[in-house]
């Protein structure tokens, strides 16, 4: 093959360097905003807004991303990953200082939507740069290790959140923002622009792939993963501080609860990853979505917090292997020529419009019957598990597994390309599609 005649995107020469800058970013921008996630709803209903509002300023945030996280991924892709991130970072830290200066429940929709773009972009193009230049035999310890960056920043933000928050909200706001401009510098520092192409380790490009053939089974049973967990984290931001004030939780308890559901997540972390790397994929995210689908329908039946919290643990330790085997499986459907961006991009979209639509309506069914969301997206997660099965039935599981049937691919077609391969085995797997054209 010829020299490509673009950059490649920032850091490929160095993943190493790059997954440490990425995971140091990720733990500031997650620390700041779970420090004010787990108290905006509290915060929102002492200014007497009612569950609903609660639900819409939620949903702002996840409305926000929805916007921004297909354009993130294609840029990403296409101009690298640094400038995306950096934006994201600017975005989110602009929406900290709104929310500050915050005149009403209006103007706290418009920041958390400012926020929520922010915190999106950056979010896809982290993914998106772990997808395009970890080899794929180690994709699944990167991803977690970037899902672990995520959690710490899940276990320390409420604590810090919770203690400041208990006086002055105001301030957690302003310290958010300063994570996100904190988590800014690492990225502006020691990610380059751009390096010399050729130095990624990456397959040589194959010709871009149209987007319906990049929705092909393999990709369309994770979008439904993607919307099942959006459903439930819909819920979880709207509703989980509710739930856990009705059953008696002090301000301070209930950022230890989102402590508590991190500490497992992050010593399964690295086993997870591992597995990720070495076990079929398919099996390991349909086992963990119905481990899902009974802890989410438990907890509004709980009235004992300890108890909450021992059932939280055990769904925190499937999240741990669930994310880095559906990233690695994302990568792996989406690897053909520019599609790792926009399998990053409608992965997170569709994530994040389940969000939205579940952080709207859950604020009113928690208010009619605070089991209502709980149960829904419970029974949500159980038809996402029932239904995977038929979809993957022809994708590979495991790298070894695409590894053979991209040559075989190849073989077939008489193709020499890794690339070529991946994007002919994606245009038959689209044929085969029912309803596909």
């Amino acid at each position: 093959m010829g020299e490509a005649s673009e950059p490649v995107q920032a850091g490929t020469s160095r993943p190493g360097r790059l997954l440490a800058v990425l995971t140091t970013a990720t733990l500031l921008q997650w620390l700041g905003s779970f420090a004010i996630a787990p108290l905006l709803p509290l915060y929102l209903a002492d200014r007497h807004v009612s569950a609903a509002g609660v639900g819409v300023v939620m949903a702002a945030f996840f409305l926000g991303a929805l916007l921004s996280q297909y354009v993130a991924g294609r840029a990403a892709a296409a101009r690298g990953h640094r400038g995306v991130l950096l934006a994201g970072l600017a975005a989110y830290a602009a929406g900290c200082l709104g929310l500050f200066a915050s005149t009403g429940i209006g103007m706290d929709a418009a920041m958390r939507v400012l926020q929520g773009a922010g915190a999106g972009a950056f979010e896809v193009a982290a993914l998106t740069a772990v997808a395009g230049t970890v080899a794929p035999s180690t994709q699944g310890r990167a991803f977690s290790a970037i899902y672990t960056g995520q959690l710490l920043g899940v276990a320390l933000g409420p604590l810090l959140g919770g203690f400041a928050g208990e006086h002055r909200m105001d301030l957690v706001f302003l310290g958010s923002g300063a994570a996100a401009v904190l988590a800014s510098l690492p990225v502006l520092w020691l990610l380059p622009a751009t390096v010399r192409a050729g130095s990624a380790p990456a397959a040589p490009a194959a010709p871009a792939v149209p987007t319906r053939l990049l929705l092909r089974r393999g990709v369309l049973g994770l979008l439904l993963v993607a919307g099942c967990d959006g459903l439930i984290g819909g819920v979880y931001e709207t509703c989980w501080s509710l739930l856990m004030e009705r059953d008696g939780a002090s301000t301070t308890l209930i950022g230890l609860t989102f402590t508590l559901f991190a500490l497992p997540y992050l010593v399964f972390a690295w086993p997870a990853g591992w597995l990720a790397d070495r076990c079929d994929r398919r099996r390991l995210i349909g086992a963990t979505t119905l481990v899902l689908s009974v802890t989410v329908a438990s907890y509004p039946f709980l009235h004992s917090i300890p108890l909450i919290v021992l059932l939280s643990c055990l769904e925190a330790a499937g999240l741990a292997v669930a994310y880095p085997a559906a990233q690695s499986l994302l990568a792996q459907e989406s690897a053909a020529g520019d599609g790792t961006g926009r399998g990053q991009g409608l992965f997170a979209t569709t994530q994040t419009a389940a969000t939205v639509f579940a952080a709207l309506v859950s604020g009113a069914l928690f208010a009619a019957d605070p089991r209502l969301p709980f149960v829904l997206a419970a029974f949500a997660a159980l038809v996402t598990a029932v239904l995977l099965p038929s979809l993957w039935r022809e994708v590979a599981g495991t790298v070894a597994q695409a590894q053979a049937q991209a040559r075989s691919v190849a073989g077939r077609s008489g193709l020499a390309e890794p690339g070529a391969a991946l994007a002919t085995a994606a245009g038959r797997d689209t044929a085969a599609t029912p309803g596909r054209r």
